[in-house]
């Protein structure tokens, strides 16, 4: 099964450096649905092949990856329902000797390249994007399930000590604590009740999210909702409500229902970051022209990058091949990746910035250095 792909995953893609490296990003609907080879992927197995060629791979090495570039087009779903529903696209890294595949939600410009890298800057909208690990706390009185929802296939997690409704929680043994049991029994106010209910399963679940940067999305219906915001102690969560009653949906309808919450907290977040780019110039704190960002980041200065995703800039560069085009664009996020910059991909209107990336310094340029942001007015 195709998987998307993880933090962990365009980290390592990014820091490989091997002869023959082919990198093709292509639509969903051209490579993993179907049990057939379409005139789009034959394209650009056909185009990765005349790459190949013209930069001195023997034919063996051609072969080598042609075959293992049919083999992903041709086999790539092996029954119905095996690709993720909101897959758009595909990103293949392939050489002679190994191929990874994953799909991807994002759609990505098709590309086709060789080198002796991979091209990893498509990658990062659907992976860095300021996309925490997510949970999701399905919430009513008849039914508790905490859902992960980064998980691939998306997942129930067993929650030590979660009680399984409010009755349940009537139930437990609260070690000893027999003045909250008592009061969970005899109140006459509701929301007493469910307020105490909420607290033990927020106590429950604690352990579960300490993952750094978790975030929280509640499914609810009024009032327990806003009860279990008032209760909660974990400190990130979506600011949007998955609102109703969600005891029949599956672990995949609560990801999907969880996507806007997401969204918009991502979105939040590069909004905060972007206020904070425009903020700094004057303390000369940010870099915004192409090249001096690219010295920045080699320099280990770049505390956050934002990059277009949608944006190549190919420079000549020496390669294991000798002379070859590589990306300065992805070049600036390997760097910043290899010195833990936080990485905030936007699309162009949202750059502050003429060129395709923008910088936070972690310390100040000198003055003759500082350049200014395009206005976002």
């Amino acid at each position: 099964m195709l998987i998307r792909p993880q933090s962990r995953d365009v980290r390592r893609l990014g820091e490989i450096r091997a002869p023959w490296c082919v990198t093709i990003y292509g639509a969903a609907d051209d490579w993993a649905r179907g049990n057939h080879q379409s005139a789009a992927a034959g394209s650009q197995i056909r185009s990765a092949a005349e790459q190949l060629r013209r930069v001195g791979a023997t034919p063996d090495i051609v072969a080598a990856v042609r075959s293992r570039l049919e083999q992903v087009a041709e086999h790539s779903v092996e029954e119905p329902g095996q690709l993720d529903p909101h897959a758009r696209a595909v990103a293949i890294f392939a050489t002679d000797r190994d191929l990874e595949s994953y799909v991807l939600t994002t759609s990505p410009k098709p590309w086709v390249g060789v080198g002796d890298r991979f091209l990893i800057g498509p990658l990062l909208e659907g992976v860095l994007g300021l996309h925490p690990p997510v949970m999701v706390l399905a919430l009513s009185e008849s039914e508790v399930r905490l859902i992960d929802a980064s998980a691939r296939p998306v997942t129930t997690v067993d929650v030590p000590g979660l009680p399984r409704d409010f009755e349940d929680a009537l139930a437990l043994d609260l070690g000893n604590d027999r003045q909250t049991l008592s009061h969970l029994r005899t109140s006459e106010d509701p929301k007493g009740r469910l307020l105490q209910y909420c607290r033990m399963i927020d106590e429950a679940i604690a352990p579960v999210l300490r993952r750094e940067g978790t975030l929280l999305v509640i499914a609810a219906a009024e009032p327990l909702a806003s009860i279990f915001r008032t209760a909660t102690r974990h400190p990130l969560v979506a600011a949007a409500t998955i609102t109703g009653n969600h005891d029949g949906d599956t672990p995949y309808e609560l990801a999907d229902l969880a996507a806007p919450a997401i969204e918009q907290h991502r979105r939040t977040g590069v909004e905060a970051q972007l206020a904070r780019f425009s903020e700094l110039p004057a303390r000369g704190l940010v870099a915004a022209e192409l090249h001096e960002v690219a010295e920045r980041a080699r320099a280990g200065a770049v505390d956050t990058l934002f990059v277009d995703v949608d944006e190549r800039h190919p420079i000549d560069a020496e390669t294991s091949f000798g002379p070859a085009t590589i990306d300065l664009v992805d070049e600036i996020v390997r760097s910043a990746l290899a010195t833990d910059a936080t990485i905030v991909p936007v699309h162009a209107d949202d750059l502050p910035t003429t060129d395709p990336v923008a910088a936070v310094l972690r310390y100040a340029n000198r003055p003759s250095e500082q350049a200014a942001p395009r206005s976002r007015s």
